[in-house]
Parts: structure tokens; sequence; C-alpha cells
């Protein structure tokens, strides 16, 4: 079975490139013919990226010529492929237009609640662009064999706008890959050290709620943030002496720094974005690099997963859980977290499941 997983957009996302980086690897680890292309309209020296592919069109057209011919390079592949996956283009009326034609089964995968994001930034031109969603996005889904949501939610969110079409749920999760690299211990302070990471703090990850529950704890700890700030969180976490602001730090950086740590901490407000779950990749380094992680939202991870607590911006229960995670090895919480976040792994159990809905039985597992 021959599988071509698509993506387009205007620029290149590193999240998005590194997901999608990940998965040809590991198809390769697996053996698959698993073919993985983030078709860009913009082209930047820097994503050398073997997976992109550059539009040859003129940049400074608007986004209708790129559309028209992302799709007529994705139909003209279709040929050499048994089951198309996709990420779902956003208020894209050339999407449907393309799904009409195909003869292939189409999978659209979906990785947030596309109008609730839309309607969040206030404005005309938001409004314009959900009611566009809200109708194409609805018909793209009529016309494709699955759906794909990343978290259960998303799934059931999509589901919903064909009146629960699809009765299959499929979710792929975001994942990591795993090495062979030894994890270090370096954790010798008596005081709880946390770490909080992102490249830039939105305002769904809310720092500010963790910011202000300082005020309510006088605790002795070290809390680690790594990334960039706004001003106003910039100064207000400058005022309290149990943070230190690193900025941006290189992958290599973190890694060291997360040897050292008790606990990571994830995003406490997902409710800005009007969601409840979320699969992000900060929560896999930690998890891989054996690190427990306190959130304030569902993940993947089943109630009985000891490694993942969700709970509130709350020093006292937060400090709690670091210090009940004190003592358990970096390896184990690594290993035992591998089954919820191991890109092979999840790119096997999806390729069985597209295998299986279409009577693919060679496979080499």
């Amino acid at each position: 079975m021959k599988v071509l997983h698509a993506v387009n957009m205007k620029h290149v996302s590193s999240g998005i490139l590194n997901q999608m980086t990940w998965e040809l690897e590991s198809a390769k680890k697996l053996n698959l013919d698993w073919n993985v292309v983030f078709y860009v309209q913009e082209y930047n020296e820097k994503n050398s990226s073997k997976i992109v592919k550059y539009w040859d069109g003129n940049s400074r057209l608007n986004w209708v010529k790129f559309r028209q011919d992302y799709y007529t390079w994705l139909l003209e592949q279709s040929a050499f492929f048994d089951i198309l996956v996709l990420r779902h283009s956003l208020s894209d009326p050339y999407q449907v237009a393309f799904l009409k034609k195909i003869k292939k089964p189409v999978y659209l995968v979906h990785h947030t609640l596309e109008i609730q994001e839309i309607l969040s930034n206030n404005g005309i031109k938001s409004n314009i662009k959900a009611w566009v969603e809200k109708y194409f996005g609805r018909l793209s889904l009529e016309q494709v064999q699955g759906l794909v949501g990343v978290t259960n939610e998303i799934f059931n969110y999509e589901n919903r706008r064909v009146n629960s079409k699809f009765k299959q749920k499929i979710i792929y999760p975001n994942g990591i890959c795993y090495d062979n690299k030894i994890l270090i211990d370096s954790r010798k302070n008596k005081i709880p050290e946390l770490i909080f990471v992102a490249s830039f703090f939105s305002s769904w990850h809310g720092v500010d709620l963790l910011l202000n529950a300082l005020e309510n704890t006088s605790e002795e700890f070290i809390l680690h943030i790594v990334g960039r700030l706004n001003p106003k969180d910039e100064q207000q976490a400058k005022k309290d002496q149990r943070i230190v602001l690193h900025g941006h730090l290189s992958q290599l950086e973190i890694e060291r720094l997360m040897s050292s740590m008790w606990l990571g901490l994830s995003s406490f407000a997902l409710f800005r974005q009007n969601m409840k779950e979320a699969c992000t990749l900060k929560v896999r380094e930690y998890l891989k690099n054996g690190l427990p992680v306190y959130s304030g939202y569902k993940d993947v991870f089943c109630n009985s997963f000891p490694y993942y607590r969700i709970g509130e911006p709350n020093f006292d229960n937060i400090l709690e859980y670091a210090r009940k995670m004190r003592y358990e090895s970096k390896e184990e919480i690594s290993n035992l977290s591998k089954q919820y976040i191991d890109k092979e792994i999840l790119l096997k159990n999806l390729y069985l499941t597209l295998a299986q809905n279409h009577n693919f039985t060679s496979t080499k597992f």
C-alpha cells in the first residue's frame, strides 16, 4: 500500500516540518511505502529539507494560483499512490474541487477547531474567513473517505460538522522520534526546579496565570522559563527571584537544562482557544527526556498514566506533584511514555488502520 501525506502552506512551519520529517524517518524504519511532501509558496534557503517542495510560480501572485497548482500537482501524484492523507486546508474552495475530481481514497487530517480558532481573532476578515471555512470545510468533509484528528476533541468537533458521518474514530497524535541516547540525571538541587518551554509564549500558554499565582506562595523553588515572553509578562517575571529567564536556547541547551529539572510545565489557558485537549510537541520532548509533566489540559494519555498530571496553575499542587516525582527514574519515565508519543508507533497504527480499511493485507509487520 502506497500512501502520500501532503501539506500545503504559504511558509514553512518549523513545528510541522519536524513532525513530517520524523514521520518520513519512521516510515523508512518501518519499511513503509509512505511519502511525505510539504508544498509551500515562499522559498527560504534556511529550509533545505528534502521533503519541502517549493512552488514554481511567482510568490507575488495571490494564493489562488498557488492552490490551483498544488492541486494540479497533487492530482498528478495520485496516480502513483493508493491513498492520500492531506492536512486540511483552511477556508479553501479549491480543496473541494480537487476532492470531487480524485478517484483515490483521501483522508483529511485536522489539527485544530478551525472555525473557533478563526473567530478568536475579531474582525470582518476573520468573520468572512470563518464563513468560507464553515461552508467549504463541510463540503470537503463530505467528499473524503475518512477523518483523522490529532485529538478526540478535534475528531468529534469535525464529525459534528457533517452530522457524525464518520463512525470510525482515527486519532493520529503528534509524536517524537526516539533514539538510543542515554538520559543523564543531573537533579542535585534540593529545591524543586521546574521548566516551562515555548518558542514564544502566546496567550493560550497561560504564563500570565502562572505568574499571578506566584503571589499565593512563599515556597522555595526555581522556575526556568525558556522562550520569548511578551513585554508585560517579562516585566512581571523579573520581579520574582525564583524565576530564571533564559530566552531562546538551542535544542541541545534545552535538553541539558531538562536533565536537572524535576518537572516540565505546559499550557494553562487552552480555553482561550476554546479547546480542552491538545498534544503539543513540548510535552513529548519533556517525556522523552524523562521529565514528568504538569499541565492544564487533557492529552492522549490514559488516566492511570502517572507522568502527566492535569491541574490548575497553583504552585501548591505543582510542587506537591514535583516532590512526588523527584526520585522517579528518567529512563523509566521516557520508556513508559514511548507507547503514547513515539512517532514510529503512532505511524504504524495509522498505517495499519488505513490498510485494514482498504483490504491491503500484505503489510510488513
